[in-house]
């Protein structure tokens, strides 16, 4: 199916989809739909590796992003998070993604695959194509009298020449230290007028993305005009001098292959675009167009007045996100003099009725923000493209070069106006704040059914010392790494076994100049719910062990060691998020540490020739590097007390009981001052060993050195060479088939050794064909509960493995029940073989105890059918028309699941595990690192592991076919009222069918789509 998401327009939604039958092809273009950032993970996110950015959050975040079009994910390098089932990260909150899985809450995806830990490091590391990075580290003339932080910093990181297996690139005498397996060629460089670049030539590529950061977000609007950040972005793509046509750019891109995007953070707005960059001509041109955005933006009258719609229905969009309207309300505990506290959206009411009653012209404030700062020495451009470097560096040359600097903005940053001046929060029992902020409790009724429970620290920094730990040490990764530990003996652990919480989630939230914010969430029970005074009080428990018991060195180690083990296996990715991300490090970072400094710890006092060599770093270097880590991460350990919590629950059982309405979003709350009693039992909270939680042990999944050695070498691994368009035209050789025991027999079986990447990584892939498993609504259910109790069941042994990088996932399919293991092929078969015994043999093990954690388990599933009412009305339309596509048995509506979750006992889980792996047809996949001897005895040992019968060939599934609509001359109209009353707005999606499979049908549709969608972009 291929799909176009078209533009918002005022409160509808115009949706225009292409769709090819029998086909999983879904290509999706978002445009004008404002996106906050995701910046809390789930452990049991996606573990599809072709997906590893595709992460739900457990939680509304705080550290979003306002963005346009796409949900991007800001990896933080201190973020770990748990949680039983990814449910909560699909349904139990809204988190506005147009992933098409979101659409169908009959197709929730159950896998507990990467620990989430693992997985905001894999992101943090992130192949390259992390869209965003980790830490804001930047001067301010409060902290500090140096007038160039970057020197100061590159002073602290010690890098000279590099060795012989460097990954280093020369620029003067800077060296920018890049991934070992990274080939490209990159050049830094500084513009006459202060535009910092970095040029990365890729010659294997065909296309180009450029990004550019200007320094400045949200939290510089003018008191009087909230959310002017956020509508100058929008501003400059509708016309420059040059290319005075508002659909210019994107018409250009469109001819192309091409689109563009943009956000505004707090402190930084990027924009960015990709391309097609076969040709010169074609590349300078789209550089130019994109460089007038900062010499010469038109802001018209007309333009201006068209896009406060934009504004404002993206606004109307975002009152029924708990993830929006959980974040005015922590900016609403800070301190109301500090601009964190702003409204950073926007809406029409803020920029035009407001200005209007002031008499602000509101264009007249465009051009003096604009003018103000946007200034070449504030700003950081990356561009990723098939040319050499010296034809880039013309190219920006010609076209940046000319963007103005503003004289009074040349030594001062947006921040300074408020850094080291204004407390972003106070510590008075009520302070300058909308809402108190420490030792009240505030109860918020969501819009899903989310039952939450979140302490919320502020980390002001106080000195530049303590934004230089953040930046060299990363201390709040240890300790979210050991809170948000899912190990045997952990915090989450204990709080599972008493039937308190699903999840649980630990890491940095919100990220200023000043301060961040560290956080931890549990995702609640409905028991818990009632115990929301004990759990904290754990959680007041384990910190106490952070305080007084000594952190062992092995996790200090561990940490580390896998830190570096992503480092060095890291390659390249798309090149569209890959410049957000370099845009980001450049505004953060020294250039040595562009690449590096965002994605590696252990910074501080780094010998050069390791950090810049491709040789693994194990442990600390030196005892000095080690005890500042450790003194470090014991100056972020005081600061999470009690008297610095701010505490926040949230649930529909407070509706109806709440006195007070948050003034954008209209949410629901109350405050309570919390007790002394209460605070007492919190500051006073037993020792952790007291509830049987400890640190977590060694890990035992990291993989050995001779494990990690790459079986085939892959040939011209080290050439970056330019591939002709009839070269990457020619298709990559398919998997051969290693065994076939014929159609009545039990195994097909695929291999394909990796002759390309020269990574020491495999997958393996099962599936038993069956098609009992999914027979109807009951079964469904069953194969959901299945997957959760499974999930969940398993992670104590999982997470170690998942943190290692194995992952795992269960799935039941209408076609049978799938497997899926990933990872570094050293402990790969071991770690298969276990879990694949704990699903199909001894299957009780993965099973409820008792009738309590069934309905846990269940109360998941319900709450998940029931937030399909709360989902943007995109997705809903995206849904309906879905099943009219779908046969029978390959998805079941939302009523006919949410009737039948209600009828299931734990009997009928066990009767229906018992019999899901007796018998069917076996199909395998191996793929990676792993010669075909070894992937035999890989089948052979699941082959005997799972034991099942085989079945005929007259009893396999059918495929999938999908229905054809009526051939009539009128189209098929599917009408459904919106069910979320409270939300007003609404969508309408037109589908094509097309019944020809062919690979030339397929072409001719995405290219029909690309043309539509633009017309109606611009409509």
């Amino acid at each position: 199916m291929t799909t176009m998401i078209c533009k918002f327009i005022s409160l509808r939604v115009i949706k225009c989809v292409l769709v090819l039958l029998s086909t999983s092809t879904t290509i999706t273009t978002k445009v004008k739909a404002i996106r906050p950032n995701q910046a809390f993970v789930s452990s049991t996110s996606n573990t599809n590796t072709n997906k590893r950015t595709s992460l739900r959050p457990l939680f509304p975040s705080k550290n979003r992003k306002i963005h346009d079009n796409v949900y991007i994910y800001q990896p933080l390098p201190s973020s770990s998070s748990s949680s039983s089932s990814s449910l909560c990260n699909k349904f139990l909150k809204d988190d506005n993604t147009d992933n098409d899985e979101h659409y169908s809450s009959s197709s929730v995806n159950l896998n507990n695959s990467k620990s989430t830990d693992n997985t905001r490091r894999q992101l943090l590391l992130s192949m390259l194509v992390s869209t965003g990075v980790s830490t804001s580290i930047i001067s301010s003339a409060a902290f500090a009298n140096a007038a160039d932080d970057n020197a100061l910093l590159t002073e602290l990181v010690t890098v000279t020449e590099p060795s012989i297996a460097s990954s280093v690139r020369s620029d003067g005498n800077n060296k920018l230290i890049v991934p070992p397996m990274d080939k490209r060629q990159y050049e830094t460089f500084t513009l006459e007028n202060g535009l910092r670049v970095i040029l990365c030539s890729d010659p294997t590529s065909f296309s180009a993305a450029a990004a550019m950061d200007v320094h400045v977000g949200a939290a510089a609007d003018p008191d009087a005009v909230p959310g002017l950040a956020h509508f100058c972005e929008h501003m400059l793509f509708l016309g420059t001098k040059k290319y005075p046509q508002e659909d210019s750019f994107e018409t250009f891109l469109s001819s192309n292959g091409g689109s563009s995007n943009a956000f505004t953070d707090s402190e930084d707005t990027v924009y960015y675009f990709d391309m097609t960059a076969d040709k010169n001509l074609k590349l300078e041109e789209g550089l130019d167009r994109f460089g007038s955005f900062f010499t010469s933006p038109l802001f018209t009258e007309g333009a201006t007045g068209r896009e406060l719609n934009a504004i404002e229905s993206e606004n109307s969009k975002n009152l029924q996100s708990d993830t929006f309207r959980s974040y005015q309300m922590e900016k609403s505990r800070a301190n109301n003099q500090h601009p964190y506290s702003k409204f950073y959206t926007g809406n029409k009411s803020t920029l035009l009725d407001m200005t209007k009653k002031n008499n602000i012209d509101l264009r007249t404030e465009l051009i003096k923000f604009w003018t103000t700062y946007y200034s070449a020495n504030q700003m950081s451009l990356a561009l990723v493209a098939p040319q050499p470097l010296h034809v880039l560096k013309s190219m920006v040359e010609k076209s940046f070069g000319s963007i103005q600097n503003n004289i009074d903005r040349s030594l001062i940053k947006p921040e300074e106006a408020w850094v080291g001046k204004v407390n972003p929060f106070t510590l008075a029992p009520r302070g300058n704040s909308i809402i108190p902020a420490q030792k009240h409790i505030v109860e918020i009724v969501p819009v899903a059914d989310i039952r939450s429970v979140t302490l919320t620290f502020p980390i002001v920094f106080t000195s530049l010392e303590d934004k230089e730990d953040q930046f060299l040490n990363k201390p709040a990764f240890y300790i979210s790494h050991l809170l948000g530990h899912e190990g045997p003996n952990s915090l989450l652990s204990y709080l599972k076994k008493k039937g308190w919480v699903n999840g649980l989630s630990a890491g940095m939230e919100a990220d200023l100049s000043d301060f961040y914010t560290f956080e931890v969430a549990c995702q609640l029970t409905s028991k818990g719910l009632n115990a929301m005074d004990e759990i904290v009080e754990t959680i007041f428990s384990y910190i106490r062990m952070l305080k007084e018991d000594n952190i062992p060195k092995y996790v200090f180690d561990e940490v580390l060691q896998l830190n570096e083990l992503e480092w060095r296996f890291l390659t390249k990715g798309a090149a569209g998020p890959y410049v957000q991300s370099l845009v980001k490090g450049m505004q953060d970072y020294p250039q040595n540490l562009y690449i590096a400094g965002p994605r590696r710890m252990a910074l501080r006092y780094s010998d050069s020739k390791l950090l810049s060599s491709a040789k693994p770093r194990s442990k600390f270097e030196m005892d000095k590097q080690y005890e500042d880590t450790v003194q470090s991460t014991a100056k972020l350990v005081s600061k999470l007390s009690v008297d610095n919590a701010m505490v926040t629950v949230m649930s529909k059982t407070f509706d109806g009981r709440t006195n007070k309405s948050e003034k954008w979003y209209g949410t629901k709350y109350s405050v309570k001052p919390l007790s002394a009693s209460t605070l007492n039992q919190w500051t006073n909270s037993p020792r952790a060993y007291n509830f049987g939680i400890s640190y977590p042990r060694p890990n035992p999944f990291i993989p050995s050195e001779e494990g990690l050695r790459v079986k085939k070498p892959v040939k011209d691994a080290e050439k970056m060479e330019v591939v002709s368009f009839e070269e990457r035209m020619k298709p990559i050789t398919p998997p051969e088939i290693i065994r076939d025991d014929g159609d009545e027999g039990r195994w097909t079986v695929y291999y394909k050794q990796d002759d390309r990447f020269g990574q020491p990584k495999a997958v393996a892939i099962f599936q038993l064909l069956t098609k009992e498993v999914y027979d109807s609504p009951i079964s469904a259910c069953l194969s959901k509960l299945y997957q959760v109790a499974a999930n969940d069941r398993l992670v104590e042994y999982t997470y170690d493995a998942n943190l290692a990088g194995l992952s795992f996932s269960v799935e039941v399919l209408p076609r049978g029940i799938r497997l899926l293991f990933s990872g570094y092929n050293d402990k790969l078969l071991d770690f298969a073989t276990y879990v694949s015994a704990k699903l199909s043999q001894d299957f009780t093990s993965v099973l409820p105890d008792n009738q309590d954690e069934f309905e846990r388990y269940k109360d998941e599933l319900v709450r998940a059918f029931a937030a399909f009412d709360v989902q943007q009305v995109y997705s809903h339309a995206v849904y309906y028309s879905n099943l009219a596509f779908n046969p029978k048995n390959f998805q079941y509506t939302n009523s006919e699941l949410r009737d039948a979750i209600q009828k299931v006992t734990l009997d009928d889980l066990t009767n229906y595990v018992k019999d899901l792996w007796k018998s069917g047809k076996a199909e395998g996949l191996l793929q990676g690192n792993i010669e075909k001897s070894e992937a035999l005895q890989f089948v052979d040992v699941i082959d005997r592991t799972i034991a099942f019968k085989p079945i005929s060939s007259s009893d396999l599934p059918a495929r999938y076919e999908a229905l054809s609509l009526p051939q009539n001359s009128n189209p098929t109209k599917i009408i459904v009222a919106e069910p979320n009353p409270d939300n007003k707005n609404a969508a309408t999606q037109v589908s094509y069918q097309c019944l020809d499979t062919t690979e030339k049908a397929h072409v001719i549709a995405e290219i029909v789509g690309t043309i539509l969608s633009e017309r109606f972009y611009e409509d």
